[in-house]
């Protein structure tokens, strides 16, 4: 009945569709004014690059105009926890504003000038989606309301998500069907414009549009009744059996290191770091749901303290070797607070009011990756002391040899990477980043050789620069491009010559292998080949290899080589262009 009243009203209309949408922007506008500005400026700044208008090229930061937009977007969410913690509160309009201004723009420049403030822009943007979750229950309400929260707000982004596809898809599909069916040309960039707006601007305010104004709904019998049979299968068959067998399995290889004395390999911290995601998220979700659950979840819900202490020891076992070892990366800074979270959320159960409290499981990781995520208490700037410190302790202690030498570069190259080389740059040096100019100069004040190949655990790789090449070529009549070849490859790659002659190519780990019929002709590829073509490409010189078997002469010139290293560099791939003598053929 009220769907055929709507219907005589005019409520099914296309004009009643679209004042209810701009009437559901206009809440979201007054609700959210501050994040709703955030995001209109990144679509802005969107809009601007797509045009190919840079307005910020003075800042010395690398891919500034770029990095912008997320800084923005990463305002946003910052403005948007700001007032969801105050509308939680009761803090008056100009309160929120206020607030949301100064957090709004203190997430935006931590992302936006990432070598300034020593930031990690991925953990900073997904500890902000998950502050605007935590923020309104910060010192109050219930994990039921936190729960319930949380479950509107994924509903909204949703909905955001599926006007991001109906809108800017509906639109793309009709300004290509304009293309196909009619001749209209329509310009690339309009489609990037429309999917910048939709996807920076309008879906994401619709979404917050439909963000709950209430703090305190708990998981009603409705809610939860038509998921109670789900939840509960995800329990009982999935979630408590796996992350059980999975908990036996790392405490038997607790068990072999105790019995063996076998150093755990660098892999097990992230085995560690899945399973205790995986355990805080299933608390997470099956949260409301712990009263009806069965004998494998009850038992699941009361032993999962016990099963994380000893992954923990593993986590920290083998962080420390690889520390002592290598210095602090910002991956194992994660890792290692992955570790600080995970035992602190321990400790915490042993307070009864927060035991279980699913408020803290979210809130703990949210706070402290904040925290990590810029400064110099932050990964990165704890990388950079840890990496400094270690390579000066190198090359202030020679002889710099080998191994020594190997380790000294890879510091080096992060530093060079975090824009930090004046801190362990002699006075006086070049530290310009331009080319590597900053690289070449600091290793070579310091006695290292920056053209040697950098090695690593398995291999090395390089690729040829970006710009231009130019040396003489004489006695080659034929070019063949795109040549890519690996070793162990199903089948050789082709080629036809213009005379007709058809040419096979394959690798092998010492050699280029042509067969022309039957006839096979050997390249050999020594091991110092592969090392003066890494040399050439680090020095931004033409990189060649000549090569030359049984009166025949080929010359490769390679894009990209992968070698692995053993006692000699063996090949792996290799891709370029050949040059041919058509009479050898």
């Amino acid at each position: 009945m009220t769907a055929l009243t709507e219907f005589k009203n005019g409520k099914t209309g296309l004009r009643y569709v679209i004042l209810e949408m701009l009437t559901g922007l206009r809440a979201a506008f007054l609700r959210f004014p501050v994040p709703s500005l955030f995001l209109a400026a990144a679509s802005i700044q969107a809009a601007l690059l797509i045009a190919d208008v840079h307005l910020f090229r003075f800042v010395a930061e690398s891919e500034a105009s770029e990095v912008f937009v997320v800084g923005l977007v990463a305002g946003a969410l910052a403005a948007l926890a700001a007032a969801l913690f105050g509308e939680a509160r009761g803090l008056s309009a100009v309160a929120r504003i206020a607030v949301g201004l100064a957090a709004g723009f203190f997430a935006a420049a931590l992302v936006s000038f990432p070598e300034t403030f020593l930031s990690i822009e991925w953990a900073l943007v997904g500890a902000l989606i998950g502050l605007v979750l935590v923020a309104p229950f910060i010192g109050r309400g219930t994990s039921g309301s936190f729960w319930m929260f949380s479950a509107h707000a994924a509903f909204a982004a949703l909905l955001g998500l599926l006007t991001l596809l109906l809108f800017a898809g509906g639109i793309s599909a009709i300004m290509a069907s304009l293309t196909v069916l009619f001749g209209f040309e329509v310009p690339d960039d309009l489609y990037a414009y429309v999917w910048a707006f939709t996807g920076l601007f309008a879906a994401p305010v619709f979404a917050m549009g439909q963000f709950p104004d209430r703090f305190d709904e708990q998981p009603n019998q409705v809610m939860t009744g038509f998921m109670d049979r789900g939840m509960r299968a995800l329990g009982d068959f999935i979630a408590a059996p796996l992350l059980i067998v999975y908990a036996l399995i790392l405490h038997f290889y607790a068990l072999k290191i105790v019995v063996t004395g076998e150093v755990p390999e660098g892999q097990i911290g992230w085995l560690v770091l899945v399973y205790g995601l995986c355990i805080f998220g299933a608390l997470l979700v099956i949260n409301p749901f712990f009263d009806q659950a069965r004998t494998p979840t009850r038992f699941f819900l009361r032993v999962w303290p016990f099963f994380l202490p000893v992954p923990l020891v593993l986590l920290f076992y083998a962080l420390g070797v690889r520390i002592s070892t290598y210095g602090v990366t910002p991956e194992r800074y994660l890792l290692g607070l992955f570790g600080l979270i995970t035992a602190l959320i321990l400790v915490i159960q042993l307070v009864p009011r927060l035991r279980g409290d699913i408020r803290v499981i979210a809130g703990v990781p949210v706070a402290a990756l904040i925290l990590g995520g810029f400064g110099p208490q932050g990964a990165v700037g704890v990388s950079i002391q840890s990496q400094s410190a270690r390579f000066l302790s190198i090359v202030e202690n020679p002889p710099v040899e080998g191994p020594r030498h190997d380790e000294a570069l890879a510091a080096l190259q992060f530093l060079n990477g975090q824009r930090a080389l004046d801190r362990v740059a002699p006075e006086g040096t070049d530290t310009s980043y331009k080319d590597g100019e900053g690289y070449r100069a600091t290793a070579s004040a310091w006695g290292l050789d920056p053209l040697q190949p950098s090695k690593g655990p398995r291999g090395f790789s390089f690729a040829s620069g970006s710009d231009p090449a130019v040396f003489a070529v004489t006695g080659f009549d034929v070019i063949a491009q795109n040549v890519m070849l690996a070793v162990g490859a199903d089948a050789a790659v082709s080629i036809t010559l213009p005379a007709g002659s058809k040419l096979d190519f394959t690798l092998e780990p010492d050699a280029i292998v042509i067969g022309t019929g039957e006839e096979k002709t050997r390249f050999p590829v020594s091991a110092s080949d592969i090392e003066q073509m890494a040399r050439e490409s680090a020095a931004n010189e033409p990189v060649r290899l000549p090569l030359q078997s049984a009166g025949r002469q080929i010359l490769f010139l390679p894009s990209y080589i992968y070698a692995d290293i053993d006692e000699s560099s063996r090949l792996q791939n290799l891709q370029g262009t050949v040059l041919l003598r058509a009479q050898d053929w």
